[in-house]
């Protein structure tokens, strides 16, 4: 029991990180309504530039993370200028936007590997290692890294100032309404061009974060956005599309998961399990846990 207890607190920072990646692809699905997968790719630009910033300036975590943070949500707007601004004008992006989301991936994934090489890198310490004990079962000690614990907290305080930002500000909220018609809310008055790229700012921020925070665990590599983006577009419908709480939940869910899995039964399990969950919620739950449907009143 106190085996399966320590694989959930170790899945936690994991779950956050999904989290992150999650919210990123739910934003953009929710107000522009394309599947960016792109998003994957940001995420790996925020890792080097994390890389980057700490191996070669110094920074420490918290002017590094901001920075990377920065570049992201600069790198998720350009992408949006060059591949889907030219859509939108033509009004096509519903029928070209998922195949050129594909080709904007690609572009920047192998791009990234010829300009960084294949090679993995790995950040530098950036802080401490310790065990933190969070409680006790009998004689057991659960604990958890000082790293994933920073993480964690990392993740849910970016989380609840996005929470903050659309719920009490004028453009979080014109962005929830335009999630629910973005034509309407133009001919209202509201720039929706503005919105759309206020929109893959946030996303891009939040994927970069995810990146860097990946970055302070794990190696990084130029390819790796391709299986994070899908993990997080699993952790967006497992919690429900449109729905920041419900992206927190799926991606601690399926953090939790993978860890339990990994421990529990084999690491070659660890990556299955995330689309395994994502195909059983939608056969049972199509809207995820906590996603919701609109009604049309005519």
């Amino acid at each position: 029991m106190t085996v399966v207890i320590q694989q959930i607190i170790n899945g936690l920072a994991t779950g956050g990180i999904y989290a992150l990646i999650a919210i990123g692809w739910t934003t953009v699905f929710g107000i522009v309504g394309i599947i960016n997968w792109t998003h994957g790719e940001v995420y790996m630009l925020g890792a080097y530039t994390g890389f980057f910033l700490t191996t070669f300036a110094h920074m420490s975590l918290l002017p590094a993370l901001l920075i990377s943070m920065a570049v992201g949500a600069v790198a998720a707007m350009l992408l949006d200028q060059l591949g889907y601004v030219p859509l939108r004008n033509k009004g096509t992006l519903a029928k070209s936007g998922f195949i050129t989301a594909l080709g904007l991936s690609t572009l920047v994934r192998y791009s990234a590997n010829a300009a960084f090489s294949a090679d993995p890198r790995v950040y530098p310490q950036l802080m401490d290692y310790k065990l933190v004990t969070l409680f006790r079962i009998g004689d057991t000690d659960i604990t958890m890294s000082s790293i994933h614990l920073s993480i964690l907290v990392g993740s849910l305080i970016i989380m609840a100032v996005l929470q903050l930002f659309f719920t009490k500000t004028l453009v979080g909220k014109a962005m929830m309404a335009g999630s629910q018609d973005m034509k309407t809310l133009g001919l209202m008055g509201a720039d929706s061009e503005m919105l759309i790229k206020v929109t893959f700012a946030i996303s891009g921020a939040l994927g970069a974060a995810a990146g860097f925070f990946m970055g302070t665990l794990y190696t990084i590599f130029p390819t790796m956005g391709a299986l994070a983006g899908l993990k997080g577009w699993a952790c967006a419908i497992l919690g429900g599309i449109g729905s920041i709480t419900g992206s927190l939940v799926g991606g601690l869910l399926i953090g939790i998961a993978e860890d339990i899995t990994s421990g529990l039964i084999s690491t070659g399990y660890k990556d299955a399990i995330s689309f395994a969950i994502m195909i059983l919620v939608l056969l049972i739950k199509p809207t995820g846990l906590m996603g919701y449907t609109f009604e049309e009143k005519v």
